[in-house]
């Protein structure tokens, strides 16, 4: 059963373009209402270029209170919006393929603007890595005509452990037997 999006929002990582900008997310956030982030997608709102000269896309992977961990995607230029009372609620991502809490798991992947987690979990391979190339034929092509990149959160349980960005046409090989890095 979904927990309901009440309480604190919480940023857990943020990746725009090629650069992890979860920092510059979370100073995005009103004080006065911690339940929602809504702003346009652009290099003077996040703060930074992280990818010159493309057009990029923005993943944020968030949860309210420590509850169930959701994805919201925008294009540059578009708006984002986190709210507990979206009438389109964003795609869980933790409820397809159980995330083990001890070893190194995919929590969540998008291409370009387009949640890929179920894909990406089912890509895993016996040898419990990934190997492919970063494609449209693979994920699809939701953004005509605009480079693309492959954003791969990887952790135990809630814990961030990286962030892994290939860019569209570039192999992607992750080895999930690498262990977690000790705090």
């Amino acid at each position: 059963m979904q927990e309901q999006n009440t309480g604190k929002l919480n940023i857990i990582v943020a990746v725009y373009g090629l650069k992890t900008v979860t920092e510059h997310v979370r100073n995005l956030l009103n004080e006065e209402d911690s339940q929602t982030l809504s702003f346009i997608v652009s290099n003077r709102t996040i703060g930074e270029d992280g990818w010159y000269g493309q057009k990029k896309s923005l993943t944020i992977l968030y949860d309210y209170n420590g509850g169930d961990t959701q994805v919201a995607t925008a294009k540059e230029g578009d708006a984002i919006t986190i709210t507990p009372g979206l009438r389109r609620q964003p795609k869980l991502i933790g409820k397809h393929v159980p995330v083990d809490n001890q070893t190194l798991s995919v929590l969540a992947a998008t291409y370009g603007a387009d949640d890929v987690t179920y894909k990406i979990r089912n890509l895993i391979s016996s040898h419990n890595t990934l190997s492919f190339t970063v494609n449209n034929t693979l994920f699809g092509d939701a953004w005509y005509g605009v480079a693309k990149t492959l954003v791969i959160v990887l952790g135990s349980g809630k814990e961030v452990s990286s962030v892994e960005i290939f860019i569209e046409r570039e192999t992607c090989y992750v080895n999930l037997n690498d262990a977690m890095p000790t705090a």
